[in-house]
């Protein structure tokens, strides 16, 4: 599946990107489910976690520069 967000900064450093609801829906029902993730090219793994009513991709500082991102950047999965 992809779609597009953007880099979103939680905090001082935490960053992340937001899952749309049709992507969590067609993972299925786990609270935490694994995939594999794609940005510019770079790949990792993670697992989505449900933050404050919303599906949430963590977006490393390690995975930020393999991926030459930064936070507010807006970019396709």
């Amino acid at each position: 599946m992809k779609f597009r967000a953007t880099v979103e900064l939680g905090g001082k450093t935490a960053t992340g990107v937001e899952v749309p609801a049709q992507v969590v829906v067609a993972l299925g029902s786990s609270k935490k489910p694994a995939v594999r993730v794609t940005i510019n090219g770079y790949i990792y793994r993670s697992t989505m976690a449900s933050m404050g009513g919303r599906f949430m991709l963590p977006v490393s500082a390690e995975v930020r520069q393999a991926a030459g991102v930064a936070a507010g950047d807006d970019r396709g999965r």
